[in-house]
């Protein structure tokens, strides 16, 4: 009697192990496959300034899971263009490396990161300062973006380049001419700053705001940030498609005018001179890439696999 008690007991505990064993297992598969990878993501909002437009190096996407590589340019440029604060996405489960590459893509220091050449590729009100990404072992990124240009600057440029405008643009002139009128409207309004340049990382200059479009509308001076920030503002406002190349240490904008992409450096066609004088030329405006690589081949040296169209 006694066995046959003991029997059901013994099969009971071990029916109760097996349940337990697979109660845990299928949790784990649940959270995984489910509560992690079918996920849904919401559709991205987003802002006025987003351009939504398709490159040779990346896309604009509507899928936030990164596959490969490319995905996960194509998702982090999305994300800037839009001009969201925050987003997430996440990484597919046979993409091994894509934790490892959002990291190696912002580097301590976040200035010489991979990501700041599609800052490029999106409106400068887009453009991020810095951005913080958190991760978890499910794959989730999460993306929190600080902008280049607060909502205040934003607007106070706006009335300016607007204020420009009545100022510049005369009935019947073709796009070109009102490109070359803003263009030669910049050189006149402010310098080159060549002392923050000379002494990019000493203490007084910690605050300069010279390479934003504000920055050189308030205090007159630019880098070529500035510069090439305001042009594209303006060409934007003309709806003329435009990015910024970036060399090592120079950046200027690249326009699609008359069917074909042409460079055009104001930085460079306001030249610094040795007595002050105020100098402007047109050598660097709507030129070939063959004639920007005779003018200068060294500062103009960029990644010809990131910004293909200037070639």
């Amino acid at each position: 009697m006694k066995l046959k008690k003991i029997i059901p007991t013994i099969v009971l505990f071990a029916l109760l192990g097996a349940v337990i064993f697979y109660h845990e297992e299928i949790s784990h598969f649940v959270v995984k496959k489910f509560i992690y990878r079918n996920h849904s993501v919401e559709a991205i909002q987003a802002n006025e300034y987003a351009l939504s437009k398709d490159y040779h190096f990346v896309q604009i996407t509507d899928d936030f899971v990164a596959k490969d590589y490319q995905q996960l340019l194509n998702i982090f440029y999305t994300i800037l263009d839009s001009g969201v604060d925050s987003f997430y996405f996440y990484c597919d489960d046979a993409y091994d490396s894509c934790l490892e590459d959002v990291d190696d893509l912002i580097p301590d220091g976040q200035k010489d990161s991979a990501l700041s050449d599609l800052n490029n590729f999106v409106h400068p009100y887009n453009t991020y300062n810095t951005i913080t990404i958190k991760s978890n072992n499910f794959g989730k990124v999460e993306v929190v973006i600080e902008k280049q240009y607060p909502t205040d600057k934003i607007e106070e440029v706006n009335e300016k380049v607007k204020e420009i405008k009545a100022k510049i643009e005369k009935d019947g002139m073709s796009t070109k001419d009102k490109i070359k009128a803003f263009h030669d409207y910049i050189i006149n309004y402010a310098r080159y700053d060549k002392d923050r340049a000379e002494n990019m990382n000493h203490p007084d200059f910690k605050d300069s705001t010279t390479h934003t479009a504000y920055g050189l509308l308030e205090t007159k001076m630019a880098l070529c940030g500035g510069y090439s920030d305001l042009m594209a503002i303006y060409l934007d406002t003309l709806e003329i498609p435009n990015i910024r190349v970036s060399a090592n240490n120079h950046v200027w904008n690249l326009v699609y005018l008359d069917d074909k992409w042409q460079h055009l450096d104001v930085t460079w066609d306001d030249p610094v001179t040795t007595t002050g004088e105020q100098i402007l030329i047109h050598e660097h405006f709507l030129i070939s890439y063959q004639e920007l690589m005779k003018l200068d081949a060294v500062a103009h040296k960029f990644d010809e696999n990131i910004y293909v169209e200037a070639k």
